[in-house]
């Protein structure tokens, strides 16, 4: 299974925790400047969970379980998702293949 992970520029990141490994990574512009970053990841078991830390100083740290994420049978299907999730009628929005942190 694989889930994906969104981390918004200047507001939070999303960190993999114990039974979540990063597959491929993604950057988000809306026209032209990035917004995001997008991880596609594999999940192993049912009990892994999702660091979401705050930007920032006194950013705070969420640990969420992986039952709040969206699952998918395979990458395509993930890949598939996070297109229809940038294409939207005629806005300038697209996403670029980076390297995984």
């Amino acid at each position: 299974m694989y889930i994906i992970l969104t981390s918004k520029l200047g507001e939070y990141d999303a960190r993999p925790g114990q039974g979540v490994a990063p597959v491929e990574s993604y950057e988000y512009f809306f026209y032209g400047r990035k917004k995001a970053d997008f991880t596609i990841a594999e999940v192993s078991g049912d009990q892994g969970r999702v660091s979401i830390v705050e930007t920032g100083e006194d950013g705070k740290t969420n640990s969420v379980p992986l039952k709040f994420f969206e699952r998918f049978d395979s990458v395509e299907a993930a890949r598939a998702e996070l297109e229809q999730l940038v294409t939207f009628g005629s806005i300038e929005a697209r996403l670029e293949k980076a390297p995984l942190h």
